[in-house]
């Protein structure tokens, strides 16, 4: 990754329509003010506290999931910087971050951002990816997509084709998990698959997907770390693609066959083995 030729801007809802810094990412030092009123970003939509109030921005990026755990640290050393709850967009990403070693570059029309919350409760983070599942569900619906629904653990899918996919990544730091999560979702590519435009009787922008999201996530997240998954594992069983379905289970045991097994629900409370 090229920091050096890459120019970041932070943006933030409450200078518009003053200028707001930029960054050169390899030092996070004030370069020039760039004026907010030129991006396409409907601030004015968002109805957060904080998801969504600081946006890193470039107009192309190697990876927005990369630049939030590289550089979040360096930025929040510089005064003014906010603390956390980063989101990062752009536009046109050209190395996307998938499970393993999996990368992708963006077609025009797709929503790649990532954004930064702090867990302290580490038994959670398995259940952190399902949250942001059942929250970009919520967001289609609220454009009037009824028929998206998740695929475990973390895919999109409607019309039995991927509409997107999240990728969670944690790190411990300060006794906190800081948990990085990257979004890609179709909104107006149609290509390779099908997007969320074709679903919709009014299309919208990435970046009214974008802020909509922010605004459904971040009391999910609120409720989640002061109760848990359980108050939403009604909603996400009702919205994922597997009850009743039909699966093949291989035992961890050598010789042992696999057993077909009938999916009913799901587990979300976490057991330790040794108990």
């Amino acid at each position: 990754m090229s920091t050096d030729a890459t120019n970041l801007s932070l943006l933030h809802k409450k200078n518009i329509p003053a200028p707001v810094q930029s960054w050169a990412l390899s030092s996070a030092i004030p370069t020039k003010p760039v004026d907010a009123t030129t991006t396409v970003l409907p601030f004015a939509a968002l109805r957060t506290h904080h998801l969504g109030q600081h946006v890193l921005y470039a107009d192309s990026l190697p990876s927005t999931q990369t630049l939030l755990q590289k550089v979040a640290v360096e930025l929040r050393a510089v005064d003014g910087a906010p603390d956390f709850r980063l989101v990062a967009y752009t536009p046109k990403q050209e190395g996307g971050k998938g499970r393993g070693t999996n990368t992708w570059v963006s077609p025009a029309g797709c929503l790649t951002f990532s954004f930064q919350s702090v867990l302290t409760d580490g038994a959670s983070l398995p259940f952190a990816q399902y949250l942001v599942s059942l929250a970009i569900v919520r967001t289609a619906k609220a454009f009037a997509a009824s028929n998206v629904y998740i695929k475990w653990p973390n895919d999109l899918y409607a019309d039995n084709k991927k509409l997107g996919g999240i990728l969670c990544q944690s790190e411990f730091f300060q006794g906190q998990f800081i948990l990085t999560t990257g979004i890609g979702l179709n909104i107006s590519n149609a290509e390779p698959t099908l997007c969320l435009n074709q679903l919709l009787p009014t299309p919208i922008t990435t970046e009214q997907f974008l802020v909509e999201f922010c605004n459904q996530y971040e009391p999910m997240e609120a409720q989640f770390k002061a109760d848990g998954f359980a108050p939403f594992v009604d909603e996400y069983t009702a919205n994922w693609l597997h009850s009743n379905q039909v699966v093949q289970v291989q035992s961890d045991v050598p010789g042992e066959s696999a057993m077909r097994a009938t999916i009913q629900g799901m587990t979300w409370r976490y057991e330790d083995e040794a108990n």
